[in-house]
């Protein structure tokens, strides 16, 4: 009769035993799936612009500390503009993007920061892209109805929308004297002169968590490569009804930009 009794609970007891051992295995496999899963976490991206005349950071102000590659003395006493489409895409091929216009204007703190919508994959970039200034379905006058942007209204008799930058400052004229300019760039009479920029960022990489990305502007750039630029040939006066001017500084654009660093926030 113990006999029986004994044959009796290994038949419940062996099969019990093999589902404890099963359920843990599960526990430990799906535990594992869950550190798989989390290994590249979600990252956060926030646009920083920084603006560098020589590779350093700019001072305004009324002197004329910088040199272009024409050789006039120059300062920067405002610098503003927009940006639009601004995208990060990752090496995986994932992205997030921007569609809107930026306004950036360097006596502001609060538009040198820019966070990008949703979320990516922690790991290696691939590029940043963006237009320099407002392509022309952006580019609506009306569109900006709020200080500071509805300050940088184009005039409609000029094709209206708005300026997409305004550089201004004091040079050394050839008189010797010292003059005022005032590098402003748009669409004049409709004539997009709005430019797509593409960055390598394959060097770079992002953390889980939030991150910002700088995004320099290499102010000396505007006046070189491939026409230098003369201030004397503009200044003082206005570039703003001068379509040959605004050519040269879309041509002269492609050099302007460059990356910086990626830094936790």
């Amino acid at each position: 009769m113990g006999f029986e009794l004994d044959r009796t609970a290994n038949r419940f007891l062996w099969p019990c035993a093999l589902f404890a051992l099963s359920a843990a295995a599960c526990v430990e496999g799906a535990e594992g799936e869950g550190e798989g899963e989390h290994e590249h976490g979600q990252a956060a991206l926030t646009a920083t612009f920084a603006h560098l005349i020589g590779g350093a950071p700019i001072a305004l102000g009324t002197d004329t500390p910088y040199t272009n590659a024409f050789g006039n003395q120059f300062g920067v006493t405002r610098h503003s503009y927009f940006v639009s489409n601004v995208t990060v895409t990752m090496a995986d091929g994932s992205s997030v993007a921007a569609a809107e216009g930026h306004y950036v204007d360097h006596d502001t703190p609060d538009t040198m920061s820019y966070p990008l919508p949703g979320e990516v994959t922690a790991g290696a970039l691939a590029s940043v892209s963006f237009v320099m200034g407002l392509p022309p379905e952006l580019n609506v006058s009306g569109a900006f109805p709020s200080a500071p942007e509805s300050l940088m209204e184009w005039p409609d008799a000029m094709g209206g929308g708005y300026h997409f930058m305004k550089s201004e400052g004091k040079f050394v004229a050839d008189s010797g004297d010292t003059e005022s300019y005032a590098t402003h760039s748009g669409a004049l009479d409709g004539v997009d002169s709005s430019f797509p920029v593409t960055l390598d960022a394959s060097a770079l990489t992002v953390d889980e968590g939030a991150s910002s990305l700088t995004i320099e502007m290499n102010i000396e750039e505007w006046y070189t490569h491939p026409t230098d630029w003369d201030f004397n040939s503009y200044f003082p006066g206005g570039i703003m009804m001068n379509a040959d001017a605004q050519a040269i500084l879309k041509g002269n654009g492609a050099d302007v930009f460059s990356l910086g660093d990626v830094a936790s926030l």
